[in-house]
Formats: C-alpha cells, sequence, structure tokens
C-alpha cells in the first residue's frame, strides 16, 4: 500500500495513553496551536477558536526538528495510522439514500447545543498549503449585502506559512458553532442568524474546548509507534505495558535514528 495512505503524529506518551485508552483522536482549536497565525482573519477576532483541528504529517522519514518541537525526547513516540480512520455514523434513514455516513453524529451534536457544518459530509481531512499570501494567511471571512451577514469559517485552517513546510502537514478540521434548538424546530433560522450575528461582532463562545473523534477497531489494531531516538528506558517500558494492556496487536519500531543523536 502507498505510504501516503497513512499518516503520522508525534506526540507524548501520557497523550498516547488516552488515545489507546479512549480510541479516540483529539481535535483543539486553532488558538491554542503553536502557530499563532492561524488564528486571525482579517475582519473577525480570533476566528480560529471555532476551528479544531489535529495535525498530522505525510512524510515516512523521522523528522529531527519535529521529534524536538512536538514531543520530549525522553518520552516522546510518532503514531502512525490509516488516513481517515475514524468510526462513521448513519445520519437519517439507512434504507433510505438522504442517509449519510460521516464522522459526525449530527442529533448528538445538536442536543448538545452546537452545530459542524461537516456533519453533512465526510470531507475532514486537508492538506495544508503553504504560501506567503497574506490574503490566504490571514482571509476576510465577512461577506455582507442588503439582507443579511455571513461568515465563511472555512477559509481558516487550510493555509499555513511557508516557514512551516517543513512540517508537511495534512490534517483532520472540524468546524464548531453554536446552536440552540431547545426552542423548536420553529426558531433555527433565527437561532442560526444569531449565531452568525454574534461571530461577525466577535461576541460568540466557542462551546466545546475540544472535540475527540473515535477510531474505528479495524485501524486501532493496525496502529504503528515508532519510539523517539532518545527514548528512556524507564519510559520504553511504560509504552510496552500500555500497548500490552491496550492494543496488543499493533507493533512498535525502534527510530532509525537511535544512538545517532
Amino acid at each position: 500500500m502507498h505510504v501516503t495512505d497513512y499518516l503520522y503524529h508525534y506526540t507524548s506518551i501520557d497523550i498516547l495513553a488516552l488515545i489507546l485508552k479512549n480510541h479516540t483522536i483529539r481535535l483543539t482549536p486553532l488558538d491554542r496551536l503553536d502557530d499563532l497565525q492561524e488564528r486571525n482573519s482579517a475582519d473577525v477576532s480570533n476566528l480560529g477558536r471555532f476551528v479544531f483541528v489535529s495535525s498530522w504529517t505525510e512524510d515516512e522519514k523521522e523528522s529531527i526538528p519535529m521529534w524536538n518541537m512536538y514531543t520530549d525526547p525522553a518520552s516522546g513516540v510518532r503514531i502512525r495510522l490509516r488516513k481517515n480512520p475514524f468510526v462513521k455514523h448513519e445520519n437519517g434513514d439507512p434504507s433510505s439514500t438522504k442517509s449519510i455516513g460521516t464522522f459526525l453524529n449530527i442529533i448528538e451534536l445538536l442536543s448538545c447545543g452546537y452545530y459542524c457544518d461537516q456533519a453533512w459530509s465526510g470531507d475532514i481531512l486537508k492538506k495544508v498549503d503553504y504560501t506567503d499570501d497574506l490574503s490566504l494567511l490571514e482571509p476576510k471571512v465577512l461577506d455582507v449585502n442588503d439582507k443579511q451577514i455571513s461568515v465563511n469559517i472555512g477559509r481558516l485552517g487550510q493555509y499555513k506559512s511557508k516557514y512551516w513546510e517543513f512540517q508537511k502537514e495534512w490534517r483532520y478540521i472540524l468546524r464548531f458553532v453554536p446552536f440552540d434548538i431547545s426552542n423548536g424546530p420553529e426558531m433555527a433560522a433565527t437561532e442560526f442568524y444569531k449565531t452568525v450575528n454574534d461571530i461577525a461582532r466577535g461576541t460568540a463562545v466557542s462551546p466545546i474546548d475540544y472535540y475527540d473523534l473515535q477510531i474505528a477497531p479495524e485501524c486501532f489494531k493496525e496502529m504503528e509507534i515508532t519510539c523517539s531516538p532518545k527514548i528512556t528506558a524507564g519510559n520504553r517500558i511504560v509504552l510496552n505495558a500500555l500497548v500490552e494492556k491496550y492494543n496488543p496487536e499493533m507493533t512498535v519500531h525502534d527510530s532509525v535514528l537511535l544512538g545517532k543523536l
């Protein structure tokens, strides 16, 4: 199978333990990532708090900068997973052509008071484009006409400065906005336009702090782990214990840089 069918994620043993125990990958908002430019648009402040991502790389070759930036060398790991490894939910009538298989449960989202436009699509994986074009890095997101205001949150999270090109990044992207349906479906349109206006004014609050996607069992089993080239003997014991308890079928590799750094 071609290598680009898989993606890689550098992290700590602590985070890996949560992934293995819960069978989930966590998406966090852009305003908590290391590229501070990503949270900004040209006309709405900190819009990145509504855009949630999990960052991966397509580069099969180990990266010394990635080991140093995104792991503690003494306890770092790199996860290998198939692209889009998540459980799919059937939204709508499974016997109908209107049924949609997506990574999100639409009813669950709405019942919790928020909405994601990608709940109607299975496409949440994006290859990051690197550019020096400021209109793409900090885009205008407000569209105003005589009748209404719209905010295109989808313009965020797709582009990064060329300074980050070494990451060869792919990311899972979800956009969550508050959406209250407790007043009934007849008020849905009113609530939607209220949310849009609150976001445009910068007064809307993100409905969640993070979002966890469930890893499908068949993808979970074929997960592979590479140890940091400087992992300690004690942390290797911890890693082996986690694997034995939570995912004994997966493979653990030593780093190709072991003994070279």
